[in-house]
């Protein structure tokens, strides 16, 4: 019986380790998110931005892969900001049993 209990505890914890899992994927480098002109830009710092979203069993998504909302969170976090240069992004996918989140990360320099 106790033999029984142990392999079945095993065999849990082995579809509990398999169900869950994570992903890293560059999502692509960028000059800038709209033309500028390098005379009259001022970099105000760095900033990070990030959207993410939730799809059940990696069919149904709850959201989608928006760069705009992830550009628009990290131009907010400085006062005047209007676009980004030296944009980097990349994309995170941590897998649980039921679903997937996407966490979509974009970084750059604001300038005004």
């Amino acid at each position: 019986m106790l033999l029984c209990k142990q392999i079945s505890m095993a065999g849990l914890c082995l579809i509990i380790v398999l169900g869950l899992g994570c992903g890293y994927t560059p999502a692509g480098l960028a000059p800038s998110t709209t033309p500028v002109n390098i005379d009259e830009m001022t970099i105000l710092g760095h900033a990070t931005g990030q959207m993410s979203y939730f799809s059940l069993l990696g069919l149904f998504p709850f959201g989608k892969t928006d760069y705009d909302a992830a550009i628009a969170d990290a131009i907010s976090k400085f006062e005047g900001g209007r676009a980004l240069i030296n944009v980097r992004a990349t994309q995170k996918a941590t897998y649980v049993i039921v679903g997937v989140t996407i966490k979509l990360v974009v970084e750059g320099d604001v300038i005004k």
